[in-house]
């Protein structure tokens, strides 16, 4: 079946729902194949925890130019933070356990829509003070703030936030022009939510990450530390719900969520975010919505669309 049949048989399936999807799109080795727009201008809308992604992969391009290391402890990056009466749990925390989500906190803390989000000064002591009650490593547990400190980390060793760090980096070479992202009340990029992108800016996203790093013949990511990134390091199943086919808990490597056929992966973001790589069919699927229910926009996504590419 032709990339636009399978994308037309998802958004018949979403419109007879009523699900709000605002763009789609298919692209196959570097070509637009398939699109659909609810919106007839291409503006830049909120990407949610689909830009986890992109804080992996300033991490990468960190460690790659020596600002920060993996078993490197958070602790030791922000040393005036740490509380007097903190825990032995709080210490061992490092880099990679924020990155796969197994920083030890016992419970996510807040989230982007959360009452907290809009009153909480400073979001690094609100983590420092926060409960640990598991060994770093031993226990996933999905947090924005996992994803937080890593960007505050590389802003701190870099003297520059995210946004400026990855500027010229990562945003210019994908083509991303002058890029919006939220920051928090201290001025620290959101990182775990807030950039807002077009859904050709998210594709070309995709494109990157589906080539390990490589966008047009350049480098951007390390492909060594894309493929690790990429790759089931974690066991998330216990998020796994009854009856959702793509959404969570099918392994989990640096905030890259790995899907049900166990070769393709994807970043995504709450109201029904998905940028998905199918790096065996060089083929990438974006999604950008607003809609409470994003976990059937998921599920449609998979057996219209997703499924289908990765049976060819």
């Amino acid at each position: 079946m032709k990339d636009c049949d399978l994308l037309q048989t998802f958004v018949t399936a979403v419109t007879a729902e009523r699900l709000n999807v605002n763009y789609a799109q298919i692209w196959r080795d570097g070509s637009l194949t398939a699109e659909y727009k609810r919106i007839p201008v291409k503006t830049r809308l909120n990407t949610w925890s689909t830009c986890k992604g992109v804080v992996s992969c300033a991490a990468g391009i960190a460690i790659d130019e020596g600002l920060i290391r993996l078993d490197e402890r958070i602790a030791d990056i922000f040393p005036e933070y740490v509380p007097e009466s903190a825990g032995p749990y709080l210490k061992e925390i490092t880099i990679e356990h924020l990155l796969t989500m197994t920083s030890g906190l016992s419970s996510s803390l807040f989230f982007c829509d959360g009452p907290e989000r809009y009153t909480v000064q400073d979001w690094i002591s609100y983590f420092f003070n926060a409960s640990f009650t598991d060994v770093p490593g031993t226990k996933w547990l999905y947090s924005n703030f996992n994803t937080y400190m890593v960007s505050c980390a590389i802003e701190r060793r870099a003297g520059v936030n995210l946004l400026e760090y990855l500027r010229h980096r990562f945003f210019e070479p994908l083509g991303i022009g002058n890029p919006d992202w939220t920051l928090c009340p201290k001025g620290h990029v959101h990182a775990a939510n807030g950039l807002y992108v077009t859904i050709d800016e998210l594709s070309h996203y995709g494109e990157m990450i589906c080539n390990y790093g490589n966008y047009h013949g350049k480098q951007i990511v390390p492909e060594s530390y894309m493929r690790k990134a990429t790759s089931n390091l974690v066991d998330d199943s216990a998020c796994r719900t009854e009856g959702n086919k793509i959404y969570a808990g099918y392994g989990y490597g640096y905030q890259f969520i790995r899907n049900p056929d166990g070769a393709s992966f994807r970043s995504d973001g709450n109201y029904g975010q998905f940028c998905i790589a199918v790096p065996q069919k060089s083929a990438v699927i974006t999604v950008m919505s607003l809609e409470g229910n994003y976990p059937r926009i998921g599920t449609l996504l998979w057996e219209d669309v997703v499924n289908q590419i990765t049976a060819e």
